[in-house]
């Protein structure tokens, strides 16, 4: 592999898409997601299926909160450019506790 673009986020809607159009650029992707159960898993699996059988992407399951596994990603891989679409998502969450706290 070449100069990479890190992807995180890889798995998640933005991020599969992304690393889709990069990979039929010619580029080299590493992409990385924690595989949170947020969403549903089995979707972002099938992304994830779709992404692998190029070969020039690399997956890792991580946190990208986790530093030295984070770490050891960009010390196995020459990262040209980070993208990053990591995200917790939890609007929905946050909505259901504003409304409780607020009792609105």
């Amino acid at each position: 592999m070449g100069k990479a673009v890190l992807v995180t986020g890889a798995a998640g809607f933005i991020g599969f898409h992304l690393c889709r159009r990069l990979l039929e650029s010619g580029r080299d992707v590493v992409g990385i997601d924690n595989m949170n159960l947020y969403y549903d898993v089995s979707l972002k699996q099938s992304r994830l299926v779709r992404l692998d059988r190029h070969p020039s992407f690399t997956f890792h399951r991580l946190d990208i909160s986790d530093y030295p596994a984070l770490k050891n990603v960009f010390t196995a891989h020459s990262i040209e450019a980070v993208c990053n679409l990591a995200a917790q998502a939890g609007v929905r969450n946050f909505l259901s506790w504003y409304r409780e706290y607020y009792h609105v």
